[in-house]
């Protein structure tokens, strides 16, 4: 053989084995068992993500926004660290800029969306019912506290990766039609498949059409300061919502520590960072109301008395960290948070019989919640009777972030030098955008271009 043949033969040889290697090579990359990961899941069920919807929304009104708002509201005060701040009105972008972007993922938005999606794709429209519920509650929240916010484009990502800012009324005008859509979901009777894991309802579809109609109540209350007409909307839609207080929309909680109450989970670690609000604690007094005081707050003094040393708030800016904490009621592990309830539903028709001229029904249904608390009938009329409503809903909904929307529509509690400032500075009429999502999202703008007030709040 020639040194010629011999060189082709071994560059012959050379490609073949080159091209077995990397034929090999692709194969075993390419391999099922290469490429499969046996524990990750290829289908994400609704049940799944109805899972995550309800442990962030639980979390997400017993979290950051809860406390900051009732801080605000004087219901609870920030003694220490961050909360001391909130209590001064001073908040920057980065306080809430996960609980923004908590809206939008992991158990927010996307996944409410696509819960609706495979639920229609699959006939089953009361389940498909019970998400546009969630959606309503969860993007009517954000919306109270933001204002405008993505939502129309937000969870296209592929189409809309800048989503752009939908103005508050444009976003509540959708959600009052998503509710009605819900609502006759609901009301189908087509069957099909019904979530095991609801959490709220146990897939009780009555239950859930009367918290669908409360939620349309409490977001055309959002809008009665700038257009009255939204008082006979909720009223109307009120009297078909929450019928008792075992109807009553909860989140879900028990002894297992990761299955704890969020107050609870607070607390636990963080005792000194909030006590009761003087302004709750001395208004409680004044009123006689025990049954709430000793529900909600930690007696002081040991006695069976409610005299001044045995329950006491600290004022904003005051840092009293010796001041009552919650009860043992409140940082129960178990304990369930009202979010939508029969106090609310009802003290919405009070409140809107009212302005719409019914003051005999408005009296009523006050007498009815106060009732419920063993509190004494009212003899009220005119701007007595508007007062002790917002009062009586101030006391009632404690730790709910809807005592901040009623501020802000109704003035109660009034504005005074010692409920309202400190240090000159104003309690915060919205918050900021998250700096998570304003830069990831160039259409949110930085917070000196931001509004004071919402749209539906105006000087």
């Amino acid at each position: 053989m020639t040194r010629k043949n011999i060189i082709s033969m071994v560059r012959l040889l050379i490609v073949f084995i080159t091209t077995l290697y990397m034929a090999s090579c692709q194969n075993f990359l390419d391999a099922e068992e290469a490429t499969k990961d046996p524990n990750r899941a290829t289908e994400v069920t609704p049940d799944l993500l109805f899972n995550s919807v309800q442990v962030k929304g639980f979390f997400m009104f017993e979290g950051q926004l809860a406390r900051t708002t009732t801080i605000w509201m004087q219901q609870m005060s920030g003694t220490d660290r961050q909360l001391a701040g909130f209590g001064q009105y001073v908040v920057t972008e980065t306080d809430h800029s996960g609980e923004m972007s908590g809206v939008y993922t992991g158990g927010g938005l996307i996944d409410i969306r696509n819960i609706q999606k495979d639920a229609e794709a699959k006939g089953w429209r009361e389940y498909a019912g019970i998400a546009k519920v969630w959606e309503a509650l969860v993007m009517g929240m954000a919306s109270s506290l933001w204002g405008d916010l993505p939502y129309s484009e937000a969870v296209d990502i592929e189409n809309f990766p800048t989503p752009k800012l939908d103005k508050m009324s444009d976003i509540y005008a959708a959600l009052q039609s998503l509710l009605d859509e819900a609502i006759a979901d609901l009301q189908s009777s087509s069957g099909g498949y019904m979530p095991p894991n609801d959490f709220v309802y146990g897939s009780d579809v009555n239950k859930w059409v009367e918290a669908a109609y409360t939620l349309k109540a409490r977001l055309y209350m959002h809008w009665a300061k700038v257009d009255a007409a939204n008082y006979g909307r909720a009223l109307a839609a009120a009297q078909k919502g929450i019928s008792s207080t075992a109807n009553n929309f909860k989140t879900f909680h028990t002894t297992t520590e990761n299955e704890s109450n969020g107050w609870y989970q607070f607390f636990k670690n963080r005792d000194s960072y909030m006590r009761s609000g003087r302004f709750l604690v001395e208004l409680l007094k004044t009123r006689q109301d025990t049954v709430r005081l000793e529900q909600y707050f930690e007696r002081l003094d040991g006695t069976s008395a409610t005299g001044p040393t045995a329950f006491v708030g600290s004022d904003p800016g005051d840092g009293n960290s010796g001041a009552s904490s919650l009860s043992d009621i409140y940082l129960a592990k178990d304990l369930s948070t009202s979010i939508l309830s029969w106090e609310e539903t009802q003290l919405i028709i009070a409140e809107a019989a009212f302005k719409t001229g019914d003051e005999a029904t408005a009296l009523a249904k006050l007498n009815e919640v106060r009732a419920n608390f063993n509190l004494p009938a009212l003899s009220v009329s005119g701007s007595d009777l508007f007062t002790a409503i917002a009062e009586e809903k101030y006391v009632a909904l404690f730790l709910n972030m809807e005592v901040y929307n009623d501020w802000k529509r109704t003035g109660y509690p009034e504005s005074s030098s010692d409920f309202s400032s400190y240090n000159g500075l104003d309690i915060p009429r919205r918050l900021l955008y998250g700096s998570g999502e304003r830069n990831a999202n160039p259409n949110i703008p930085a917070p000196s271009q931001q509004p004071a007030r919402n749209e539906n709040d105006p000087s």
